[in-house]
């Protein structure tokens, strides 16, 4: 009797305990496992890792559904049979076209083509335009461009974002990345996230906002500036010094004379230089932040085009999963260097990505193909520059002054009005001026 006393009560406390483990346990989990994941993914291709993992949370339920555990899908991408070569999963024994699943190897897998799912399709391009921490702007535009077809799916990734501050690892790769504009979009820079969960049972589409933590980093905000304004102080100060000591010595005629003749000579001087350190200012800049950015042009066909020496590239390598070439970065943006007989279908099949959206990548929209050591961006070039001009040349191009400073095209046409036409040699075209 006392052993079958004993037995059941162990299996009430086992039953009890596992009772214990609810959704926000699974969900608290499942962030500590792919947070990192999510982050590399953002580094490499700029989609938010509060997107990522709040999408991977919603469309796999926390990696409980049959796609996630028998396809390692954990974002619901479907077949689309014209262009997916891989394995497939039915959600149904039908096997239909609407119930058709990508199939994956791994986890890693299935992050990496969401990450290239957004980033190689053309009705997402919109959301690339916006800040790697504005995360509100992310998920509405997910939901513009028809990514879930449930009309409350962009509050719903709101929801799991602002829940478990996932904001917070968007933040952590924009430091690592130095994105300081995408850090001043920050509404509030989430703490380190808990992993202990709280004893209530929500649910994942439910928002709970914790206004606590925002109000906390609004004061360290505040102080840095503050900071510059005391500098101002200690000059004006050291300016004052020296005058009392003038005023000491009134009775002397000769050193109060020497001040006044002083004076008006120094304002010439700010006057003379004030117009003419914009043009100087600039080109140094320029040469300072990009040193490496002087490599000649080649005209194919009479068009400039941006090439490098293979021998000799002055540009950090970077990683590329689809290709052993060396893969090199510019402004933050990927590129490699055009062999001979290159193509761009040739090169796009090896990257794994569509030839529409290479040529895209590299503003080329004709029947145009690389000519060799030219370089080709794998990937959206930036819309920000720490180069605020170039000089125009003879012959420059806005395209090729978009691929040498990794910058879209479209961006260097709105920051400068009228044709490049209407220029001459040595005028100032704007690349990252304010």
């Amino acid at each position: 009797m006392k052993k079958i006393l004993t037995l059941s009560a162990l299996l009430w406390i086992c039953v009890t305990g596992f009772s214990q483990y609810t959704m926000e346990d699974r969900i608290y989990d499942y962030i500590d496992q792919y947070k990192d994941l999510a982050m590399r993914e953002m580094e490499l291709y700029k989609v938010p890792a509060s997107i990522t993992l709040a999408q991977a949370i919603y469309a796999s339920k926390v990696g409980t559904n049959r796609q996630a555990v028998e396809a390692n899908n954990h974002f619901g991408i479907m077949c689309h049979t014209s262009e997916w070569k891989g394995e497939t999963f039915y959600e149904t024994e039908n096997h239909t076209p609407d119930y058709c699943f990508r199939k994956y190897a791994s986890v890693e897998e299935s992050y990496r083509d969401h990450s290239l799912f957004l980033s190689q399709r053309s009705r997402y391009v919109k959301l690339f335009y916006y800040p790697i921490t504005d995360y509100k702007s992310w998920a509405y535009g997910l939901k513009e461009a028809g990514y879930s077809g449930n009309p409350r799916y962009a509050d719903t990734l709101i929801s799991i974002i602002e829940k478990y501050y996932l904001m917070h690892y968007d933040r952590k790769v924009a430091q690592k990345l130095g994105d300081t504009v995408a850090l001043q979009k920050v509404n509030a820079p989430a703490p380190e996230m808990v992993t202990e969960a709280p004893k209530s049972e929500p649910t994942v589409a439910t928002p709970a906002p914790k206004p606590e933590p925002v109000a906390k980093p609004t004061k360290p905000e505040k102080q840095p500036a503050a900071q510059p304004e005391t500098p101002k102080n200690t000059t004006s100060s050291i300016t004052e010094k020296p005058q009392p000591k003038a005023e000491e010595k009134k009775p002397e005629a000769k050193p109060v004379e020497k001040p006044a003749k002083n004076e008006p000579k120094a304002e010439p001087k700010p006057k003379e230089t004030k117009p003419e350190p914009p043009a100087p200012a600039a080109n140094a800049a320029n040469a300072e932040t990009y040193p490496n950015q002087l490599p000649n042009a080649a005209k194919v066909d009479g068009k400039n085009v941006f090439i490098l020496d293979p021998y000799a590239v002055p540009f950090k390598q970077a990683y590329y999963p689809y290709t052993s070439r060396p893969v090199y970065e510019n402004n933050k943006t990927r590129f490699i260097i055009a062999k001979r007989g290159d193509t761009y279908a040739k090169l796009a099949a090896a990257m794994q990505m569509s030839e529409k959206n290479l040529r895209a990548y590299n503003d080329v929209y004709d029947d145009s193909e690389p000519i060799e050591d030219e370089v080709i961006y794998l990937e959206m070039k930036s819309t920000k520059s720490s180069v605020e001009y170039h000089t125009l040349a003879a012959g420059d191009t806005y395209r090729y002054i978009a691929q040498k400073y990794g910058i879209q095209l479209k961006i260097i046409i709105k920051r400068n009005s009228g044709a490049i036409s209407s220029y001459g040699a040595g005028d100032k075209i704007c690349i990252g001026c304010k």
